[in-house]
C-alpha cells in the first residue's frame, strides 16, 4: 500500500511541476555578465595632411623634410616659376598659386584634406604686404575652409619678445619686427588653435639636437634651419603649444662666436 501510494505521489508531482519546467526552458535565464574591464580612452591620429606655405624656402623645405620623415603628407603651395624639385623629391604635392591672392589660396587648401597650416610666409624687409596680407590671406582661409590648426613662424624680437633681441639686430631692423609683430596679432584674433614659433637668427649648420621651443620671450640664440625645421613639425600634433607664442632656442648657440666653432 506504501508504495502505490509513493508512486501516486510523484505522479501527481511530475503534472504539477512539468509547466514550470518547461516555462524555465523557454526562458532560460540571462546568463552572467562579464567582468568589468577599464576601457582606456586612446587618442586617434587626425585626418588629413599638412600644407605648407613658403615651402620653397630653405626652411620651409626642412619643414616639409621633418613632417615626411614622420610619414605625414605634406602639401605646399607654389608659385609657377618656383624651382620645385626638392619638395618633389620628398613627395609633397603641390598646389600653383600666389599666396597673395585669396582665391588661389583658398583653391590649394580645397585640394587636399587638411588637419594643419604651417606658415612661414614673410618679407625680407619687413614686407607688410607679405607678412599681414599674404599672412592674413593663408589665415582667413584656414577660417573658411574649417582647418582648425595654424603654426605661424615669426620672429624673436616680434610681439612682446622685442627685448630678447641683441641691440645691434633691433637698430637695423626695427621694421622687420614691426611686420612680423602685426601677422602674429591677426592669427592671435583667427580663433584658430595657433602657435607661434619665434626662433633667433637661423643658419646653415647641422642640427644641434639640443634647441628647444620654450616660453621665455628674453631669449635669444642661432639655430640650425634643420633643428627649427623638426621642431616646428613636432609641434602640429602637440596641444601643450596651443595658443603660444613660443621662443625656438637653441643653449649651445646663445653667442655670435658659436658660429665658428
Amino acid at each position: 500500500m506504501a508504495r502505490a501510494l509513493r508512486g501516486l505521489f510523484l505522479l501527481a508531482a511530475f503534472f504539477v511541476l512539468s509547466p514550470v519546467a518547461a516555462q524555465d526552458m523557454e526562458h532560460p535565464p540571462p546568463p552572467k555578465a562579464a567582468p568589468l574591464v577599464e576601457v582606456q580612452e586612446m587618442p586617434l591620429p587626425r585626418a588629413g595632411g599638412v600644407m605648407v606655405f613658403g615651402a620653397t624656402g630653405e626652411l620651409g623645405t626642412e619643414i616639409v623634410r621633418a613632417l615626411r620623415e614622420q610619414g605625414v603628407s605634406v602639401s605646399a603651395m607654389v608659385r609657377p616659376t618656383s624651382d620645385t624639385a626638392q619638395l618633389e623629391e620628398l613627395g609633397a604635392k603641390l598646389a600653383v598659386g600666389d599666396a597673395m591672392t585669396y582665391a588661389d589660396v583658398l583653391n590649394a587648401m580645397r585640394s587636399y584634406p587638411l588637419r594643419a597650416v604651417v606658415s612661414t610666409l614673410g618679407g625680407r624687409r619687413g614686407d607688410y604686404r607679405v607678412d599681414v596680407g599674404g599672412n592674413k590671406n593663408v589665415i582667413d582661409a584656414a577660417a573658411e575652409v574649417g582647418v582648425p590648426r595654424f603654426v605661424l613662424v615669426t620672429a624673436i624680437g616680434s610681439g612682446e619678445g622685442s627685448e630678447a633681441l641683441p641691440w645691434y639686430i633691433d637698430l637695423f631692423m626695427g621694421y622687420y619686427f614691426e611686420a612680423k609683430s602685426a601677422a602674429e596679432l591677426v592669427l592671435k584674433n583667427s580663433g584658430l588653435d595657433f602657435t607661434i614659433v619665434r626662433p633667433g637668427w637661423l643658419i646653415d649648420a647641422p642640427a644641434s639636437g639640443a634647441a628647444r621651443l620654450i616660453g621665455d620671450i628674453d631669449r635669444f640664440s642661432w639655430i640650425a634651419r634643420a633643428d627649427l625645421g623638426a621642431m616646428i613639425a613636432a609641434a602640429i600634433e602637440d596641444e601643450t603649444t596651443y595658443g603660444k607664442a613660443l621662443t625656438a632656442f637653441d643653449p649651445e648657440r646663445t653667442s655670435i662666436l658659436s658660429l665658428f666653432d
